[in-house]
């Protein structure tokens, strides 16, 4: 299972998710450690982030590899990380190799279909093929209105 969670890149290096995440969110902006648990949690709803004794030793592995670097110290001796180019290298190696991405994730969709019900599932994969269309930023306003126009559609069917 744990296998599930881990992609390979060109060169035959398994990242797991929380890796993957580490290197997405670094390329935004450089944090410490606590802050990257914190956005997890954040992203999971507050229901579920690693531990403390994962992340820390992951980030230590990914500044030995110079996939990662300490950008600055902080308050405290508080590491600052910001992604290397090396890292970002291998992120953008990784986004160009969705395939396999979606791929894992497809899945635990499956698990959640037979648990849920397809016919939950089949609206879930919609709003996920909505979420992945690609729309031109002069499109934006229009793409919104029509969401906008959707849910509420939808909240009156409740």
């Amino acid at each position: 299972m744990v296998e599930l969670l881990k992609c390979t890149n060109k060169k035959g290096k398994k990242l797991g998710l929380i890796t993957i995440y580490i290197f997405h969110t670094l390329k935004k902006k450089p944090k410490s450690g606590y802050e990257i648990l914190s956005e997890i949690r954040q992203k999971c709803g507050n229901e579920w982030s690693p531990s403390k004794g994962t992340i820390y030793p992951l980030l230590k592995q990914l500044e030995q590899e110079q996939l990662i670097r300490i950008k600055n110290v902080g308050p405290r001796s508080k590491n600052i990380f910001e992604l290397s180019p090396k890292g970002r290298r291998l992120l953008l190696s990784m986004c160009k190799e969705k395939k396999e991405l979606k791929e894992r994730f497809s899945y635990f969709r499956n698990l959640f279909a037979d648990i849920l019900g397809q016919e939950k599932m089949d609206i879930f994969n919609l709003i996920l093929e909505i979420k992945e269309t690609s729309i031109t930023k002069s499109k934006k306003g229009e793409v919104k209105r029509i969401l906008q126009n959707c849910l509420s559609k939808l909240k009156k069917i409740e």
